[in-house]
């Protein structure tokens, strides 16, 4: 999930579908229906369908029993050898040609072959007459093994249709076809279904799951609806403390460019004690000079230097040399500035260092480290480094010394009119100094 400071990366694409008791009509509920019953109504739904489907004869009731108690024992082949014999009967109806099949997906779903499975339960649907709730469980059934078998265009399809006969269906089916959506990349379509299952939660007082809000926000994030995502956000920092949401409620802040709260969001994490590596205690003291508390990046690099967390490097030093600089707390600056310019593969550190010995009026120190920085190369603007030489060596009444380094930094453009200007006031402050001395001697001839 790409920040300013660079925190937030891009959220999974692997969702993984919770493992669920599949509902199966071959199961306990089967076995302890009527029996021996010609005609059986179902009218599952209120007012929605009445079906009349045939009656599971003693028999296959039978046979559906033992297979039951295999499957129970572990037997499973067993249980299987005992269906196909079933199967073999010519004179089932279509209820207990349902039945049958889906004894059968429920054990090739356990021995985890799933296009077996999905076989076997859409031969379930297609038979005439079968109960309105054993129609409705297959079909779930079946959205759920399309999901795990990766084909979601029909987890879609099955799930909608079993949506129109669902009653009461709560959160987790809307929540399956908002992860098929995703799969899809059909991010738009998947964000209703997810705030619907959300809402239905919290109406009847149960748990939004936590994966739900990050589903929500990985489809807003897409979308690049980051208002949406930031209102996600701070919905997961309020229900679970957790490192990654505020650290990416920070960089989302960033996005829309609300610095104090994304500092804010982000020095919460540093407090809570989240934030331990080298890069994660650098952003943040990024974070505090870019909302001018520089002092305060200062003490967390320094700390962090201190403890080995921060890396001793040359970015590092420079940062904090800058940090010290903009607090103007020059005389603090200059250890990480000598530490950074060695590091440094020019000599610009070098000058930056001689600018905080001049500010502290060090002015031999600053002479020193312009020599380093000239011997180094490479810098920008030699010219200035010049400038800055000839000053000190100026304040330090070395008039001389002071004459050649402006002299070298007239010869760029972009610094001769200062330079002749510090040249032209060399000649008046050796004549005016040339006028004491004749005046002293006349003095001292009086006498």
């Amino acid at each position: 999930m790409p920040t300013s400071t660079e925190i937030l990366s891009k959220f999974s694409k692997t969702l993984i579908v919770t493992s669920a008791v599949l509902f199966l009509w071959a199961g306990d509920a089967l076995l302890s229906s009527d029996r021996g019953v010609s005609q059986a109504q179902e009218s599952d739904r209120g007012d929605a369908e009445t079906r009349k489907t045939p009656a599971m004869r003693e028999k296959v009731y039978k046979r559906l029993a033992e297979a039951q108690e295999m499957v129970e024992a572990g037997n499973t082949a067993g249980a299987e050898s005992t269906l196909k014999e079933l199967q073999g009967m010519r004179d089932l109806n279509s209820y207990e040609i349902a039945q049958t099949w889906s004894f059968f997906g429920y054990i090739y779903y356990t021995a985890e072959n799933y296009p077996a499975s999905i076989k076997a339960y859409e031969t379930v649907l297609q038979q005439p007459d079968i109960p309105v709730g054993m129609e409705n469980s297959t079909m779930y059934t079946l959205a759920q093994l399309y999901f795990t078998m990766e084909d979601y265009n029909k987890a879609e399809q099955m799930l909608k249709r079993w949506f129109k006969g669902a009653n009461d269906p709560g959160p987790e089916p809307y929540i399956l076809l908002g992860q098929a959506y995703y799969q899809l990349e059909r991010y738009k379509d998947a964000i209703g279904p997810v705030e619907t299952a959300i809402d239905l939660a919290q109406k009847s007082g149960r748990e939004v799951k936590e994966n739900w809000w990050l589903l929500l926000r990985v489809f807003y994030y897409e979308l690049e609806n980051y208002p949406k995502v930031v209102e996600i956000l701070e919905t997961l920092v309020r229900e679970y403390q957790k490192k990654d949401y505020w650290v990416q409620l920070s960089g989302m802040y960033g996005e829309l460019g609300n610095q104090r709260r994304q500092l804010a969001a982000y020095e919460v994490a540093y407090l809570q004690g989240w934030l331990q590596s080298n890069s994660e205690l650098v952003t943040m003291a990024q974070l505090f000079m870019q909302d001018n508390y520089p002092y305060k990046g200062a003490q967390i690099l320094e700390k962090g230097i201190k403890e080995g967390k921060v890396t001793k490097d040359y970015k590092n030093y420079r940062l904090l040399a800058q940090a010290y600089q903009m607090a103007r707390e020059d005389k603090k600056s200059i250890l990480p500035l000598t530490e950074a310019a060695k590091l440094a593969e020019d000599g610009d550190l070098y000058y930056r260092l001689a600018q905080a010995y001049s500010n502290l009026d060090r002015w031999q120190d600053c002479v020193e480290a312009v020599d380093m920085a000239i011997r180094k190369g490479g810098m920008k603007r030699d010219d200035n480094a010049y400038v800055l030489q000839g000053m000190a060596y100026f304040n330090m009444d070395d008039l001389g010394k002071a004459e050649k380094a402006f002299q070298q930094a007239r010869k760029d453009e972009r610094s001769r009119r200062v330079a002749d200007q510090w040249l032209s006031y060399i000649v008046s402050e050796r004549e005016r100094q040339a006028g004491l001395d004749r005046a002293l001697a006349a003095l001292k001839s009086r006498k």
